[in-house]
Parts: structure tokens; C-alpha cells; sequence
């Protein structure tokens, strides 16, 4: 089947920098695609930025490497991580104020919780939204567990907002396994807030473990978890 993209491009992407023996080095890392010897949606880096050319007809950035011409999409482009990197592409805020997309917080209250997935995440994860009872928002740790037969991803409150001294009823912790195309929840306290689930990636998700199983769709976001109906956290489990 003929690949919807171009060939070389890369999706999900942004321009970083990695240093090496004390100078810096500017790559692309994003997802492959319709790129000779790799497979679709593979994530990495590709090699050293030589320029970079705006193509407003096709909305997207063409970037020449040391080896390659990648075709970068405007709307793709990981705009959170872009602002981190020193690296300043042409015409870069103006590209920001039209195609950034930013998640939708209009609608979560003071008792919700947003867990925002996606498939160009590393285990899925993109980021975790909810706010504090002063109504400061909340902060938290995010990081995998290696494992011999399934990898985990486990979400905790900082430890600065004393997260073993929480009751089980507002500590925070969310674990999954991470397999094939989603993810299995065995933990999910939520400090008594109810979670949703949204996918920004571009392929559905399986979610399973929250007292459910379903297809998460590109765009879709859920209410996977209402605490109200909620028992006991390990009956919700299977």
C-alpha cells in the first residue's frame, strides 16, 4: 500500500539539541515515516541539521541533515518541546499562533482529572492535568519501570507535596502496563478526582484496567474513572 506521507518525513517532531564533546549538535526527533529501512511510526533522531526552508503551500518546514531532506509538517510539530529548545526555526511564533492546539482545560473542574495520552509518547504518556485544593495546579512524577516480561509507566504526586503522607483516599498514583497498541492500568488512585482519558496521537488506543475496556479514538477524550462510582481501586482493576 502506498504511504500516505512523503517520503522522509517526520511527524511529532521538533528541532533539539544534544552536546557532544562540548559543542552542540541540532537533530529532528519526531517519528519516522515512508523512510527507507525504518518502519512507520518508529521514534528517533535523525542527524545533524544542515538548514532549514519553510514551504507554506504544503504547511510544513523542509529540513536538510547531514544525510537526508525531511518534510516536516506545521501541525505536527511538538510545540511544547520546540519552546525548550534553543534551536529557533523561521517563522516560528507565527506558525505557533496558528497551528498549535493546545490541550482543552476549558471543561475540567476543580475534582477532574486529565491523563493525556498518545502513540509518538514514550509509554504513551504526554503529560497528566489537575489541580491542587488551593487550586494551584498539581505536579507530579512520571517514569518507567523496566521489566523483564512487560514494561510499566508509573504516575505519582512530587514527593514535595507530601505524597507518603497522603491518605489512600489523595495520594496519587497511577501505574499501567505498556503493550502492543495501549495500555493495561493495574493502579489508579486519583486523589478522589474523576479521570479522563484524551488520545493526541494519530492511532486509537487500547485501554483497558479501569472497570472498562475500550478503543480510544484520535481526538477522543473519556471519562474512563468517576470516583463517585467508584468501590475499592483493585475491584476496578480487572
Amino acid at each position: 500500500m502506498e504511504s500516505v506521507y512523503k517520503r522522509n518525513t517526520m511527524r511529532h517532531w521538533y528541532v533539539g539539541c544534544e552536546k557532544y564533546d562540548g559543542k552542540d549538535y541540532y537533530l529532528i526527533f519526531g517519528q519516522f515515516f515512508n523512510r527507507p529501512g525504518f518502519y512507520d511510526g518508529l521514534k528517533g533522531h535523525s542527524s545533524v541539521v544542515k538548514s532549514v526552508t519553510m514551504n507554506e503551500k504544503e504547511e510544513e518546514y523542509e529540513i536538510q541533515t547531514r544525510n537526508t531532506l525531511y518534510h516536516c509538517s506545521f501541525d505536527s510539530l511538538l510545540f511544547e518541546q520546540q519552546d525548550k529548545s534553543p534551536y529557533k526555526l523561521p517563522e516560528y511564533e507565527r506558525i505557533k499562533e496558528k497551528y498549535w492546539h493546545p490541550v482543552d482545560r476549558s471543561s475540567l473542574g476543580k475534582d477532574d482529572m486529565l491523563l493525556v495520552v498518545a502513540d509518538y509518547g514514550d509509554y504513551f504518556f504526554e503529560s497528566l492535568l489537575y489541580w491542587n485544593k488551593d487550586g494551584s495546579e498539581g505536579s507530579y512524577d512520571g517514569y518507567p519501570h523496566l521489566g523483564m516480561d512487560v514494561d510499566t509507566f508509573l504516575i505519582t504526586e512530587k514527593y514535595s507535596n507530601s505524597q507518603y503522607g497522603s491518605s489512600p483516599d489523595e495520594r496519587i498514583d497511577i501505574r499501567y502496563y505498556v503493550g502492543g497498541s495501549g495500555f493495561t492500568f493495574y493502579s489508579l488512585y486519583t486523589g478522589g478526582r474523576k479521570l479522563w482519558i484524551e488520545n493526541r496521537g494519530d492511532t486509537p488506543l487500547r485501554i483497558f484496567g479501569c472497570g472498562q475496556r475500550f478503543q480510544l479514538k484520535p481526538g477522543e477524550r473519556v471519562k474512563a474513572l468517576d470516583r463517585e462510582n467508584m468501590t475499592e481501586d483493585r475491584k476496578l482493576m480487572g
